[in-house]
């Protein structure tokens, strides 16, 4: 059977998903492992979590062909697809942003610290049920949706997120050169250590770690 193209409106709202599910997720898990509540937020502004909603993008877009295959292998698309942007995120947030969010250097079985074998695995679990599940519901939800409206709705939270994804990655950015003691070398880097501060950036993330 001849599967539908995935559209530019599905991979908007599939990436917004992820974000929020992303969020939940990793606030959930850190509160369960040290019984506290975190800031999880990967933006300046909202509950997202960017890398997770590139990666169900990622993921979908790799395996919405596949979705009549077995789960075996599904599953190894979803482990390897996974892995790799894993992989590629954190090589560059360390090179094009200076920081790093995350490090299994100290667990056996890593590469490089940036990706970790039982991790992997779980990106292969994560592929199954977002193919299997998440999308087809997905599909059937956004199916019902007056399309002039979702048309408006989807162009409104592009803007935003583009917005809001590039006003991070400069505050990011600027963040680690103050903290390399590298002056703002223009009005726009000036006018973002104004609006984003280092007292802001630790709050907005905590667990943001500069490169030095």
């Amino acid at each position: 059977m001849k599967k539908e193209k995935i559209t530019v409106k599905e991979l908007v709202w599939l990436f917004i998903l992820g974000c929020l599910l992303g969020f939940v997720l990793e606030t959930a898990w850190y509160y369960i492992k040290h019984g506290v509540f975190i800031n999880k937020q990967g933006l300046l502004y909202g509950p997202f979590k960017p890398i997770y909603g590139f990666g169900l993008d990622l993921i979908v877009l790799a395996m919405y062909k596949f979705q009549d295959k077995n789960i075996i292998v599904k599953f190894l698309i979803g482990f390897v697809v996974g892995s790799l942007f894993e992989y590629i995120s954190s090589l560059f947030q360390e090179y094009v942003l200076g920081t790093a969010t995350w490090s299994y250097a100290s667990f056996n079985y890593n590469i490089g610290g940036r990706i970790y074998l039982p991790y992997c695995l779980a990106w292969g679990i994560i592929g199954v049920l977002c193919i299997n599940y998440v999308y087809p519901y997905f599909k059937k939800i956004a199916g019902k949706c007056p399309e002039k409206i979702g048309n408006i709705l989807t162009v409104l939270v592009s803007i935003f997120m583009v917005i809001n994804i590039s006003l991070s990655a400069l505050a990011i950015l600027r963040y680690q050169e103050r903290t390399n003691k590298i002056e703002a070398s223009n009005i726009v880097f000036k006018q973002i250590d104004k609006l984003y501060p280092d007292e802001l950036m630790k709050k907005k993330f905590p667990k943001l770690k500069v490169v030095k």
